[in-house]
Parts: structure tokens; sequence; C-alpha cells
């Protein structure tokens, strides 16, 4: 098949690498979810890594990282329910650490952070437990009571943000000036709803986990259409969308990724060179190429499509 894979090995054992996110110098930036507490950069023309500490004592259980405009880099602590902030300058982390909300009756909360993204207007919002919202200029955290259990986070095209909440079956947006929520419940019941990406025309597109199931939301005429992955447990879990506008998604439990056709709804799928895949997400770099970790395997890499033709970009979608 016309499929390219490299890898990198991580520069430790056991690391657990979620996913690798790409700055604006080329470089990939790695959560380590394993005890190394550390995340890591790769620059990639040369295959070195250098890894930098969280403050931390004890299992930070860093699940996310992502560059932003500034070069600074966030990430997620979710054992410790803290956010962290690399300087470029100084090159060391801060953490911020959040306070859980109550729990029920009176009994001690339990807050976690899941994934983080940073918004266009510098704000960084971050899913797990409770969704929040942390401004880096006066450092406080705002939390969402109404969102005590969300998975992903995406910025949207218009100052939104959007979620997912599989536990609730729900897909929804905070609006970025009123902080109003709006929620709306996927189409199949139990679809469990896990990553979600925002096309360039504003269209959201979320896997349906359970229900081997893309589907597609459009925030105008709040509207669902679904598709129905090949294979008898497709199990879509990490999304991105490539430079031409395809979907890709990693099939969990099949080991194998799937290239989806926004015009077409067809389907391609391609083999992974290792068993146990768990693909949390995929970013697309400046060349074109998705960016993806393997953390059974202890590596990260790439892949694009060797004499690839068609493009879905003229749908719109």
């Amino acid at each position: 098949m016309n499929i390219v894979y490299v890898e990198y090995d991580m520069p430790g054992p056991t690391r657990m690498p979620f996913s690798a996110a790409p700055d604006r110098n080329g470089n990939l930036w790695i959560p380590n979810f394993g005890s190394a507490n550390k995340i890591s950069r790769l620059d990639p023309k040369t295959g070195q890594m250098q890894d930098f500490s969280v403050p931390n004592i004890g299992a930070a259980r860093i699940h996310s990282a992502v560059p932003a405009a500034d070069g600074t880099v966030w990430l997620t602590e979710q054992q410790s329910n803290k956010l962290g902030k690399w300087d470029p300058i100084t090159q060391k982390i801060t953490e911020y650490q959040d306070e859980p909300l109550p729990g029920k009756d009176g009994a001690p909360g339990h807050g976690s952070k899941h994934t983080v993204r940073i918004a266009a207007d510098g704000k960084v919002w971050a899913s797990g437990s409770p969704f929040i919202m942390f401004d880096p200029e006066t450092e406080k955290f705002t939390h969402f009571k109404e969102l005590p259990d969300t998975y992903d986070v995406k910025p949207g095209k218009n100052g939104e943000v959007w979620f997912t909440a599989p536990n609730t079956n729900k897909i929804g947006k905070v609006d970025g000036k009123t902080l109003k929520v709006m929620q709306w419940t996927a189409p199949t019941a139990n679809a469990f709803p896990r990553r979600l990406e925002v096309a360039s025309a504003g269209i959201v597109w979320f896997d349906e986990f359970n229900a081997g199931k893309l589907a597609r939301f459009d925030p105008k005429t709040e509207t669902f259409q679904e598709y129905k992955l090949p294979g008898p447990d497709a199990s879509p879990y990490g999304l991105g969308i490539d430079s031409e506008g395809y979907i890709w998604y990693d099939s969990h439990h099949q080991d194998t990724i799937g290239r989806f056709d926004p015009r077409t709804g067809n389907v391609t799928e391609y083999p992974f060179p290792h068993s146990e895949l768990c693909a949390r997400g995929f970013f697309s770099d400046a060349q074109g190429r998705m960016w993806y970790a393997t953390n059974p395997n202890n590596r990260v890499g790439y892949f694009y499509l060797a004499g690839k033709s068609g493009s879905p970009k003229s749908a719109g979608r």
C-alpha cells in the first residue's frame, strides 16, 4: 500500500507517549503519561529528543501537551489536577494547581486535567473533571460545574470552544465571550463520543467509539449525520484532519488507521506496523505529515501517502 511510516523511539522505557504536536519551528512536543513526569521535544531532522521535567512530586500522569503561538507549551497533569506551562526562555515548567469541585454530601472532591488546547485569544481550555478555562494573565481558573466530566476540547472558528462528554453521550460548545454552555446528544444511544475536530467550514466531526461510527454535526442547522465505519469493531478513537481535508482515525481495537473522505463517506483502511496502535490523536504539520504516538510501542512518528491524488478541499467541508 502507499502509506509510509517514520518512527522515533522515546528516550527512555515505558514513557507512554500520548501524542506529538508540532510547534512553529517544526519540533514536536510529546506528553509522557508514564512515571517519567516529563514532556519531550523532538527535532525530527536529527531524531534527538530533549526532556523537561515537571516540578510535581509523585505521579503527574501528563496526558496532553501542545505548543501555543507565543512559543510556550501547555500541558495537563491528570493525576495531580494541574496545568503546566513550559517557558521557551527559561526552559522550565511552571505548574498551576487547580482545586477540585466538592464531592456529593460533603465528601472530598477529586479533579483531573485531560486534554488541553489554546484559543486564539490566549485562554487555555482543558477537559477533565470539570471542564475549565484558565487565564494566563490572571492565573485564575474558571470551572464549568454543568460539565463535571469531559473528554476532548477544541477551539472553533468563531470564538467558541467545543467538547465531548462521553458519559452523557453528548457534544457541546462554550461561548468564549459569554461562557454560555450548549449541548447536543449524539444520535446513537451510548455512542461514547471521544475525540472531535472542527473542519475549515465550521463543521464538527466526532467519533462514536462504542457505535463504530463517525458523526458530522452542522452548528448552523444543529443536525447530525452518521457514517458507519468498516470492520467488526471499528472503535474510532484518535482523530485528525490532514492538509487536504481528509479525516483520519485510529481504529483502536482493530489496530488499523482509516482515512475518511467527507465528500463521499468512503473509507480507506491502512495497516499499522505494530500491534496495539492506541493512537489518541493525529496532528498535521507544515509539510502535511500526520503525527501520532503509539504508547504501547513507546514510539512517536508520522505517516504520509506516496503518490496520493484527489482532495476533498473543494467540498467545503
